[in-house]
Order: C-alpha cells, then structure tokens, then sequence
C-alpha cells in the first residue's frame, strides 16, 4: 500500500476524537490510499498529507454518519507545528481535489458487509462474531491490510476469532471454503491473518496483565501467560459498544482498537479488585 502508517493511524485518531464509526475510519483510509495511489503514478497532488488525509475523513462522513463535523472544526485537527490554521476556503478545494483524484468513484464494499454473510454461511457463534467484528475494525488501523480485498480482510477477521477461541473445528471446516469465497489462495488468507495478529500483538503489548500471588502460593500455569481472552473480557462486559454515531461519550468508556481497553491494567500493574488476586 503506498498509504504510510503514520498517516492512516492519524486519520483513526480524527475520526476517534470526533467519535464516529469504525466503518468511517475504514472508508476514509481506503479513500487516502487511493489518492496516494494516484501520486505514486505520477498525479500532481497540490495538497498537504495531511489535508488529503481531513478531506478523506469529511468525505467518509456524509456516507456514514448523520452528524458531520464542522470543517473549522475539522481543520484545526492535526495541525503540524508551528503551521497557520487552515482555512474553510483551503479545505473545500482540497476536497474538490481529493474527489476529482478519486474520479467521484466514492463507492467501497466495506468488510462488515462480507462478514455478515461469512457468519451465516460459517455459523459462526456470538463469541466468534464479536472478535470479528473487532478484528475488522482494527483492521482499518493497520496500513499493510489495504492490500487486501474487503472480503479477504473479513475472512482474515473471521479465522482469527476462530484462532483465539480455539475452535479448530470450524478452522478445519471451513477455512479452504472462506479461500474460495474470497477467490484467493490460501496463503494470502494466511498472510492477512498473520498481520492482523501482528497489530492486535503491537498495540496490546502494554496491556499485559499482571496478577499479584503470595509468594507461598504454588505456581498455577495458568497466570504465566494471558491468553487474547483477557485483553477482550472488558470488551464482552462493555454494554456501550459500539459507539452511537456521531455522539460524545467518555473515552474511557468505549474500546478502541488503537489503544488498551480503558479496564485493562497497564504491564506492571494488577488487577485491584477483580477477585484475581
């Protein structure tokens, strides 16, 4: 993918303080990549980055939210240092610049929608469906996926749900069928698979836990090492998610895929009044 990470992961972090959905997140890094697509081919971009990057994020809006955020508002996002603020005017052209790049092609199959049938045909359980569910969203955090078709990125979703619960039934059943649904080999199933666990590893390797026993207490192998059920426990308990469109809740309420989970205890820390101690 010629978009770079650090700009994907800044077009999350806009759509995250204006509290919008995930699926708006994924369209507008799918939109920017598209437009750096265009630069990598020679396309003259009189546009910042990180303009594009804004315009991408107010373009996605008005497909997938009923509140879209005001442009002053929008413009005063990541502003680099030390640069004027960003006019009304300024913005308005760079998204006229940004859909003529796109050739007003502003329509993407989003992998939720791939998902959904890939649940029925797998029959995949609640357990299942709400780690692939995440998995999708996280996906949108992580630039390396945008080389994946939407479906290869819902079916990579759904096979490490399956993975993490260890349910090596439906992995042996329906894993070469998930490859010819998404008209891919195996190997790239596989590979997407790798790299979604290569992020959700990356941003929760702060988050492991760490139980206090008495040192008199024999060792039970089962607190050496935390399983990914304990970085989605606060997740399964959160009654909040996903967040209302367009609405203003408290970020330590809702869990997002580019941070720990707000009840999760950073490394070093334990888990004070859990009942794990």
């Amino acid at each position: 993918s010629p978009a770079p990470q650090d700009r994907v992961e800044k077009i999350c972090e806009v759509t995250e303080d204006f509290c919008l959905q995930p699926q708006t997140a994924g369209l507008a890094v799918s939109m920017f990549d598209r437009v750096c697509a265009k630069a990598a081919l020679g396309a003259e971009i009189n546009v910042p980055l990180d303009v594009v990057g804004l315009v991408c994020v107010l373009v996605a809006t008005k497909f997938q939210e009923v509140r879209v955020p005001a442009i002053e508002e929008l413009a005063k996002m990541d502003l680099p240092k030390g640069r004027a603020p960003r006019s009304r005017i300024l913005m308005k052209e760079a998204e006229m610049t940004v859909l003529c790049l796109l050739d007003w092609d502003l329509h993407e199959a989003a992998p939720h929608q791939y998902l959904e049938h890939l649940f029925q045909i797998t029959g995949a359980s609640k357990s299942c469906v709400k780690r692939a569910e995440f998995f999708v969203d996280m996906s949108f955090y992580e630039a390396r996926m945008l080389d994946f078709s939407p479906i290869a990125i819902a079916a990579g979703s759904l096979m490490l749900a399956w993975q993490q619960l260890g349910d090596i039934e439906s992995e042996n059943k329906h894993t070469a069928q998930l490859a010819c649904l998404c008209e891919v080999d195996l190997k790239t199933l596989f590979l997407c698979r790798h790299i979604l666990v290569d992020h959700f590893e990356s941003v929760f390797k702060t988050c492991e836990v760490t139980v206090r026993v008495p040192a008199s207490a024999p060792m039970d192998d089962s607190l050496r090492s935390e399983s990914p059920d304990s970085i989605f426990a606060p997740l399964d308990a959160m009654s909040v998610v996903p967040r209302p469109p367009g609405s203003k809740v408290d970020p330590d309420k809702f869990f997002s895929p580019l941070r720990c989970p707000p009840s999760l205890p950073l490394a070093g820390q334990s888990l004070a009044g859990s009942g794990r101690e």
